[in-house]
């Protein structure tokens, strides 16, 4: 098996008070063993899809990670253990803005333990040319 792929429910934290259940399919490829991909399916039509490194929603679940677009931190909400999730961007319109998901801390782990079956840390490998020649030919 080369790649993963498992579908979780998120909350989305809507005006700091409201969470609203997103589904969202994880996956992971050998392909591109340094990274998770997030596929929010906000409605029927309307899916958005983020890229985050694997050792950063790692490390994330035990402790506050990420300085950029991406940050992952370990909260507990009414007993329950999650990771948050803020993912910021800049939107089609030209504003920037900032989405946060929470996640349930043990369906991510769990993933994240067959990703490692599938690429152990530390074995992770990309091929520079083929990477290189997808970069110089995408423009």
């Amino acid at each position: 098996m080369n790649s993963l792929r498992e579908t979780v429910f998120m909350n989305l934290e809507a005006d700091g008070a409201e969470r609203v259940p997103v589904v969202t399919r994880l996956t992971y490829t050998a392909d591109d063993p340094f990274a998770v991909g997030l596929c929010f399916e906000l409605q029927e039509d309307i899916a958005v899809v983020w890229t985050i490194e694997r050792d950063l929603l790692a490390q994330g679940l035990h402790r506050a990670m990420g300085d950029g677009d991406v940050r992952v931190a370990p909260q507990v909400v009414e007993g329950r253990r999650e990771a948050r999730i803020e993912l910021a961007g800049c939107g089609l319109d030209g504003s920037w803005g900032c989405a946060v998901f929470s996640a349930w801390e043990p369906a991510l782990r769990t993933f994240l333990e067959k990703t490692y079956e599938i690429v152990p840390p530390g074995r992770e490998e990309v091929d520079v040319d083929a990477f290189l020649a997808e970069i110089l030919t995408a423009g």
